[in-house]
C-alpha cells in the first residue's frame, strides 16, 4: 500500500471516533480519510464483525474495498456496496419476511414492471413524497408485492426503514456484526437513505457521513443535499469537520472552481492559467473537428501519458453523440445501457456479466458477492464462479447462453422470455455490446458531466456551456425576464465538471448549437461563463 502522508485537516477528520460529518472538497483525499477510518476501526473488532461503507456506485464502492483490503487486511464482516445492495442484502431479503409474506425467490423490479392489479394498490400519496410517518399507507401496496415475489425499487429505502424499525431481530442483528456505518456522496441522499443512516446511529452504531453540497447534482432524482446540511448544524449530534486543500488539481483550477461559488475566493496571480476556453465557429459537430487538432496539441503541451486520461464533458447525451461522430480520434463514448425492455433486475445482472467478459480487472467473486448469493457450500460456490467465468472464455456463438446460465444462477430463479429476448439481440449486436466495453488506454472519453461523478481526468473539456443548457431557462407564466430551472443545481454541475480536470480545463461552447430534437439553434454563452469574475484564459487558434 503507497504510504498515505495526512493534512492537519485529514489527521483531524481520521482521529475523530465519535458520530462526524466530514465536508470534503473535490481531490481533498476523502477516500484516502475514509480508508484510514475504516482500517482503523476493522482492526479492533472480532472476526464476525465489520463496518457499513456505502457509495454511490459500485465502482466507487470497489475502490474503497480495494483501498481498505491494500497489504491483505482483513476487513473482517465489513459491507462494502450501493444503498440499495446493502438494503436488499442485510435487510429486506432476511427480515422481511419476519413482518409479511414474501414468497420465495424474491427480485427487485421497477414499478412500472408490477402487475397492474398492484400498481392500483398504490397510495394517493406519491412514492417521491413517503415517510416514516406516512409508510402505513404504502403498506398493503408493499405486502402484496412481496407475497408476490417483487420487492419495487423506488420504495426499497422505505422498506428497508420499516424492517429495520419493526422487526427486533434485524436491529439485534446490525448492532452484533456492525459498529459503525460510512456513507460517501451524502448529498446525494434522498429522504430514506437519511432516515436509515440516523436509524442505525440509534441502534448504536457511529455514523459518518461525507460528501460537499456544492457537488448535489441529483435533484431530479429527489436526492437533496439538505440532509448532509442538517448534518453539519450545531447540535445535530455530529462532529463537523471539513476537509478543503484540493491535492487533485492545479492551482489555478482549483480557485478557478472556488471563485464560481463564492464572489470573494481570491484568486492568486498565475503565469501559468490552467482553466482556458475556445469559441468555435459552428455547433457540437463542430467542435469534435476541432478536437482532432486540439486534444494531441495539449496532451504533448501538458504531458499527458495516454488518451484515457482526456475527457469531453457534456450536459447531455445527445451533445456526447455529435462530438463522438465528428471526432476523428480513437474514442469511448459512455452511453446509457442497451438493455431497454428487459425487467430492470435482469438487466442490471446480463451487464455486469458482460462487463466481466470484456474488462479482466473484474472478478466473479465480486459478482457472486455484489448478488447476495453469499450462503453457498464451497462446491456451489466453485460452480457458481465457473459458470461465471464461462462468460469471459466462451465462443461469441456461445455467449448468450452462458450468459443466461450464469445470471439464472445467481438469481436463483428461472428469466423472463422479454429478459432473454433482449439478451440475444443485445449479444448479436457489435455496437450494443461496445457500450459495456471497458475503454482502452489510447481512447479518449466521452460522456455526459452526470457520468463522470467521482471520475478525474488530466485534460478536460467541458462543452454544452450555453444559455438554455447550463443554466437551463423556464418561462414563469404571466411573468417576464430571465429565471433559470435549478439554477444551483446547474453550476454544481459546472463546478463538478472543471474539479474533474487535474492539468487543464478547456471549456467549450460555439455560435450555434443543436438541441436534443437535432433543431440547430443559437449558441449564446453560459451565463457562468465568467461568474464572479472567474475568467478562463482563450484560445485563438
Amino acid at each position: 500500500m503507497v504510504t498515505f502522508t495526512s493534512s492537519a485537516e485529514q489527521a483531524q477528520a481520521i482521529q475523530c471516533a465519535s458520530d462526524m460529518v466530514i465536508v470534503a472538497r473535490p481531490g481533498s483525499g476523502k477516500t484516502s480519510v475514509l480508508s484510514c477510518k475504516v482500517r482503523s476501526l476493522v482492526a479492533g473488532l472480532h472476526r464476525h464483525q465489520g463496518v457499513i461503507a456505502i457509495s454511490f456506485t459500485n465502482k466507487a464502492s470497489d475502490e474503497l474495498e480495494r483501498r481498505c483490503k491494500a497489504d491483505a487486511f482483513d476487513v473482517k464482516g465489513s459491507f462494502f456496496g450501493t444503498i440499495d445492495d446493502f438494503c436488499l442484502r442485510e435487510i429486506v431479503f432476511p427480515f422481511a419476511r419476519q413482518l409479511m409474506h414474501v414468497a420465495v425467490p424474491a427480485k427487485t423490479v421497477k414499478v412500472m414492471e408490477l402487475p397492474e392489479a398492484v400498481r392500483l394498490m398504490l397510495p394517493a400519496t406519491p412514492i417521491q413524497s413517503g415517510t416514516v410517518a406516512n409508510t402505513a399507507e404504502f403498506l398493503p401496496f408493499l405486502q402484496e408485492a412481496l407475497s408476490l415475489g417483487f420487492v419495487p425499487l423506488e420504495t426499497l429505502g422505505m422498506l428497508a426503514r420499516y424492517v429495520v424499525e419493526q422487526s427486533p431481530a434485524c436491529q439485534n442483528y446490525l448492532k452484533a456484526r456492525y459498529r459503525a456505518v460510512y456513507i460517501d456522496e451524502y448529498q446525494d441522499s434522498g429522504y430514506f437513505q437519511h432516515q436509515l443512516f440516523l436509524k442505525l446511529k440509534s441502534l448504536g452504531l457511529t455514523a459518518v457521513a461525507v460528501g460537499d453540497s456544492d457537488q448535489s447534482i441529483y435533484g431530479f432524482a429527489h436526492k437533496d443535499s439538505r440532509y448532509l446540511i442538517e448534518l453539519t448544524v450545531p447540535g445535530s449530534g455530529f462532529a463537523h469537520f471539513a476537509i478543503t486543500t484540493n491535492f487533485r488539481s492545479h492551482p489555478s483550477i482549483n480557485d478557478f472552481a472556488l471563485r464560481l461559488l463564492d464572489p470573494n475566493h481570491p484568486i492568486a496571480p498565475t503565469s501559468d492559467m490552467r482553466v482556458l476556453i475556445k469559441a468555435v465557429d459552428g455547433h457540437q459537430g463542430t467542435m469534435g473537428v476541432w478536437l482532432n487538432t486540439a486534444i494531441p496539441h495539449l496532451m504533448r503541451f501538458y504531458q499527458v501519458a495516454a488518451a484515457s486520461r482526456v475527457a469531453v464533458l457534456c450536459r447531455h447525451q445527445h451533445s456526447a453523440r455529435l462530438i463522438a461522430d465528428h471526432i476523428g480520434l480513437a474514442h469511448h463514448l459512455v452511453e446509457e445501457s442497451p438493455f431497454q425492455t428487459a425487467p430492470a433486475a435482469e438487466a442490471s445482472l446480463f451487464s455486469d456479466i458482460l462487463r466481466l467478459r470484456f474488462d479482466q480487472h473484474l472478478t466473479a467473486e465480486a459478482q457472486i458477492e455484489r448478488s447476495g448469493t453469499t450462503k453457498l457450500a464451497g462446491n456451489e460456490r466453485r460452480a457458481l464462479r465457473r459458470a461465471i467465468l464461462s462468460c469471459r472464455s466462451c465462443l461469441d456463438s456461445n455467449l448468450v447462453a452462458a450468459v443466461l446460465n450464469a445470471a439464472t444462477c445467481l438469481m436463483g430463479q428461472p428469466l423472463s422470455a422479454e429478459g432473454a429476448a433482449e439478451l440475444a439481440v443485445v449479444c448479436g449486436d457489435p455496437d450494443k455490446l461496445r457500450r459495456l466495453q471497458s475503454s482502452s488506454l489510447d481512447a479518449i472519453q466521452i460522456m455526459t458531466l452526470h457520468k463522470a461523478k467521482g471520475l478525474e481526468f488530466d485534460l478536460v473539456f467541458h462543452v454544452d456551456l450555453y444559455d438554455h443548457v447550463i443554466p437551463k431557462r423556464t418561462y414563469p407564466p404571466g411573468q417576464y425576464g430571465v429565471f433559470f430551472e435549478h439554477e444551483i443545481q446547474c453550476l454544481n454541475l459546472h463546478y463538478v465538471g472543471v474539479t474533474r480536470a487535474v492539468k487543464a480545463c478547456v471549456l467549450m461552447t460555439s455560435n450555434f448549437r443543436i438541441n436534443g430534437q437535432g433543431a440547430v439553434k443559437n449558441g449564446s454563452p453560459s451565463q457562468f461563463i465568467g461568474r464572479n469574475g472567474a475568467n478562463a484564459t482563450p484560445i485563438y487558434w
